[in-house]
């Protein structure tokens, strides 16, 4: 652990579509009580590509996440600690 008190802590969360398909967006918050989990549904697989992911990104990114990476259709963010 990094005990340096200028070093920037952050917190992670992830967005990933469940197996059966980008219908159920399962968003992953990280936490050192647990992780937290919200989970985003659409109707129709058109609602979930025009609606659902566009909707949970930019909300994401109004809660001050940052795309880090995405692997295997799981999308990754960070944002810095909230003290």
């Amino acid at each position: 652990m990094n005990t340096n008190s200028s070093a920037e802590s952050w917190e992670y969360c992830t967005a990933a579509p469940t197996p059966s398909g980008p219908m159920v967006v399962t968003v992953t918050i990280y936490r050192p009580e647990g992780a937290h989990f919200e989970t985003h549904r659409a109707e129709t697989y058109d609602d979930a590509i025009t609606r659902l992911w566009p909707s949970v990104i930019a909300n994401l990114g109004r809660q001050g996440w940052e795309l880090v990476s995405v692997m295997d259709g799981t999308w990754h963010f960070k944002r810095p600690l909230r003290t």
